[in-house]
């Protein structure tokens, strides 16, 4: 690859990209070379001199004998795939302004990664049930508004949280931990070709790039830095989802966390983010769409949106019901701290096993309860 006076300089940032520069060497180059195939044809002396590393510089020399840029730019084409840089005027507004910036963003997909307003939710890949219910309510009345759901893809909070924005009309971003065309974990394939539908998946990482391990807590930074503000439902200690949220408190994005139970390992985080001031408490969508300006008169966004013709009666059909009974309503009470086992109930209640499953199972049809998993009930 040569630098033909007026070639696309797209070419260039990629070779360097590919060759491992990151978001300090791309700047040191701009600021000294003022255009980075200037810098791409520099000699090895004048880039040491602009501050380059000699690692980097000898990964530039190999790079220059190695890269073939239409090899590149059909991988691109082949993924149906574009290449953001810096100085693209379709570069995430929001992701220009933070710190570490990547400086190509590889995108793939119909919508994005750019929206009006973006929320990043993340949590913990190990979901309770009492997490799972908070991510779906959480993100079906964000969809609702019109709010872009920001995640990672990853199991969980992660996965939940992009199906429901789909399953709502909304968009949704998978920030990915490899190259474009790495999808991970795989069993979320299928979850990631319908995000390429309705809006896209984003990485740093030029096509080809396996995820790793020490990938993953850089990419945090892209989730948050694409989102106006990140909310963590359910996380525990050492979770990825807190190093998401430090991203954002660094980026001076809002940070808001929904409270969990005090029992719970997988909250230890949340309550943690909390107790420290990093994250805004949340206990309702509704909260969280006044802390974004959402609720308020002539607000950008209206909360839900229209029904449809004939909404209405199937509203009131799948509205909540309330306990029609003594007996519902105290197992109602046992089940306020989250989902239990029919058996931990029956012993708390004093009911007989056979009466606390009959009436649950009862419960369900009404729709004032839902099965969780096998004997293990929540409110619904």
């Amino acid at each position: 690859m040569t630098n033909a006076e007026g070639a696309d300089e797209l070419p260039y940032w990629l070779a360097l990209r590919r060759a491992g520069l990151g978001n300090s060497n791309f700047s040191l180059l701009l600021n000294h070379f003022k255009s980075i195939p200037a810098a791409w044809a520099a000699p090895a002396d004048e880039l040491g001199r602009a501050g380059l590393d000699a690692q980097y510089i000898r990964a530039m020399e190999k790079a220059r004998s190695t890269f073939d840029g239409e090899r590149e730019m059909a991988q691109l084409a082949k993924h149906e795939a574009r290449a953001l840089t810096w100085l693209d005027p379709s570069y995430p507004a929001m992701l220009r302004e933070i710190p570490q910036s990547p400086p190509v963003l590889f995108v793939r997909g119909a919508k994005g990664p750019q929206f009006e307003l973006a929320v990043a939710v993340v949590g913990t890949r190990h979901i309770t049930p009492y997490g799972r219910q908070a991510t779906e309510h959480f993100c079906a009345v964000l969809a609702q508004s019109g709010v872009a759901i920001i995640s990672g893809l990853a199991r969980g909070v992660d996965t939940v949280a992009h199906r429901v924005a789909l399953e709502n009309g909304a968009p949704t971003v998978a920030a990915l931990a490899g190259g474009i065309d790495q999808v991970y974990p795989r069993e979320n394939a299928g979850l990631a070709a319908r995000i390429l539908e309705e809006g896209c998946l984003v990485s740093e990482y030029p096509v080809g790039i396996p995820a790793r391990q020490d990938y993953f807590p850089r990419r945090n930074r892209i989730i948050s830095g694409l989102a106006r503000a990140t909310l963590v439902v359910e996380a525990g200690e050492g979770s990825g989802a807190l190093h998401t949220a430090n991203w954002a408190f660094e980026q001076q994005r809002d940070v808001f966390a929904v409270p969990g139970p005090i029992f719970s390992r997988q909250s230890y985080g949340t309550n943690q983010l909390i107790r420290e001031n990093t994250a805004r408490l949340v206990s309702t969508p509704e909260q969280l769409c006044e802390e974004l300006n959402l609720l308020t008169a002539g607000g950008q966004i209206p909360l839900t949106r229209a029904a449809p013709a004939g909404a209405a009666q199937a509203a009131v059909a799948a509205a909540p019901r309330v306990a029609a009974s003594a007996e519902e309503g105290q197992l109602l009470h046992w089940l306020q701290e989250g989902p239990r086992h029919v058996d931990e109930i029956a012993r708390a209640s004093g009911m007989g096993v056979a009466a606390v499953s009959g009436t649950l199972q009862v419960m369900e049809l009404k729709g004032i309860v839902r099965q969780e998993r096998p004997m293990v009930y929540g409110k619904a």
